[in-house]
């Protein structure tokens, strides 16, 4: 069976579960590349941990200028992320990540129990054709590697293309599927290959992201007893025995929902999905990265985006990192990510912070201390990493920032409400990199965070700007 999507569809797993995948593992990508001349001062574990908390405040719905209907309240969707690049931390078999890695086609491995509310109202799989109450396993192929096995004939033959992709990725899926069922303890089997496909549905060489999915499924686990699978099978005892973020996710995938209705495909009034879990392998030459990942949403929740307070949708009033880091100087691997997006139109510009401001990343110095590092402070997308420098915790008071109208002419200026050399100074944004520096590596750290977030951004605004 082969199963494939137009791109304009929101709901299945490449542009929601693979976003918010991709999307931390970019952001865990600032702790793997720290540059070699900074490690005498700065420390570079293996296992980092990510909080991505996303506002969707785009309340203006509908195709066509005569139909527009304008939400009373915007969403916001909650990512925890747990991830290493050591076998020590995430225990899986040296035979398995060899398997994988002798076959190049694998981008990466997925072990979700995601189930969405498709556009009839009906609960579906991971991805379309899989019935709800179903995991999935995906082995996600590179297409253009997958494109090289289709031959003339097959492009002379009517649906020979599809044919070729269909036979060729179920052979590399099940030349793999036996040795990951055995670790994770499952007994995962075929179900269908999933194609997402480009706006053309005649031309099958247009793929969005490059990826074909051989798809196994299983019955679907609760968060909470997959959430405890994946730690007991996987994770050592110092990340779960460390707090932080991994309290956070654990909690998370109780399902706990704080009084707030279950989202049924209702349109009006607050709701919360059930939470998703998501195991990830992603190869990287002879080894591998590995992520833990719980994620919720939450509709018709924010009527406001005036004072954003992170820790709000978590329902937590104090951020701690995990005991793992204590002692050492890690400001780069405890990360919190908080991105707003507004209607077309009404762009937005973060006005004041009660914490720290980081004017710029330059030197190690300038993540010593905690505060808001902001990537992009205003227009329809803005967005801010908090660091915790050489703290371990973080309010949500602290945490807090406000953010106005914008004019999309006047200079941004953000109010800090910390007193620095008592006075209360303002941080004027400008551009990072003004001045040649004869140490160019000085710039390692900025410039990985402001790629990185770029290309999250644009992930992100790719899927939210496809739903209008």
């Amino acid at each position: 069976m082969i199963v494939h999507s137009k791109i304009n569809n929101p709901k299945f797993f490449s542009n929601i579960v693979l976003k918010i995948v991709l999307l931390v593992f970019l952001l865990g990508l600032i702790i793997t590349m720290t540059p070699p001349v900074l490690g005498q001062e700065l420390k570079n574990p293996s296992f980092s941990e990510n909080i991505v908390v996303v506002y969707n405040y785009q309340l203006r719905m509908g195709g066509t200028d005569s139909i527009v209907m304008v939400k009373s309240a915007g969403d916001v969707e909650v990512s925890v992320g747990l991830q290493s690049s050591s076998n020590n931390e995430f225990k899986f078999s040296n035979n398995l990540i060899e398997r994988i890695n002798q076959e190049p086609t694998i981008q990466s491995i997925v072990f979700t129990n995601m189930e969405e509310i498709d556009h009839n109202g009906e609960l579906v799989g991971c991805v379309p054709g899989v019935k709800s109450g179903n995991q999935c396993i995906l082995i996600n192929l590179d297409f253009e590697k997958i494109k090289k096995f289709i031959t003339e004939e097959d492009r002379k033959e009517t649906d020979g293309n599809v044919k070729r992709v269909q036979i060729e990725t179920t052979r590399i899926g099940n030349s793999i599927i036996d040795d990951i069922n055995q670790s994770f303890q499952t007994d995962a089997q075929f179900h269908s290959i999933y194609i997402q496909r480009g706006q053309d549905d005649s031309n099958l060489e247009t793929v969005i992201e490059g990826t074909v999915s051989a798809v196994y499924t299983m019955p679907k686990q609760d968060s909470v007893e997959l959430f405890k699978k994946f730690s007991q099978l996987f994770l050592s005892s110092k990340i779960s025995g460390g707090g932080g973020f991994y309290d956070i996710a654990k909690t998370m995938s109780a399902d706990e929902t704080y009084g707030i209705p279950r989202y049924e495909g209702q349109i009006a009034g607050p709701s919360v999905t059930t939470s998703t879990v998501a195991m990830t392998i992603f190869p990287e030459g002879d080894t591998a990265r590995y992520m833990l990942n719980v994620s919720t949403k939450y509709y018709n929740v924010s009527a406001s985006i005036s004072e954003i307070e992170p820790l709000k949708p978590l329902f937590i009033s104090e951020l701690k990192r995990s005991s793992y880091f204590e002692n050492e100087f890690t400001p780069l691997n405890s990360i919190l990510d908080v991105l707003v997006f507004t209607d077309e139109g009404y762009p937005i510009k973060i006005e004041s912070a009660s914490a720290h401001v980081i004017e710029k990343i330059s030197t190690v110095d300038d993540v010593a201390k905690k505060g808001w590092f902001f990537e992009k402070s205003h227009g329809n997308f803005i967005a801010g990493k908090f660091l915790f420098g050489q703290s371990s915790s973080v309010t949500n008071d602290e945490l807090k920032f406000k953010t106005s109208p914008w004019d999309e002419t006047s200079p941004v200026n953000i109010q800090s409400g910390i007193l620095e050399e008592n006075t209360e100074r303002q941080v004027v944004e400008k551009q990072i990199i003004e001045e040649e520096q004869d140490e160019q590596s000085q710039y390692a750290i900025l410039a990985v965070i402001i790629i990185v977030a770029i290309a999250a951004a644009i992930y992100y605004m790719k899927g939210y700007r496809s739903k209008h």
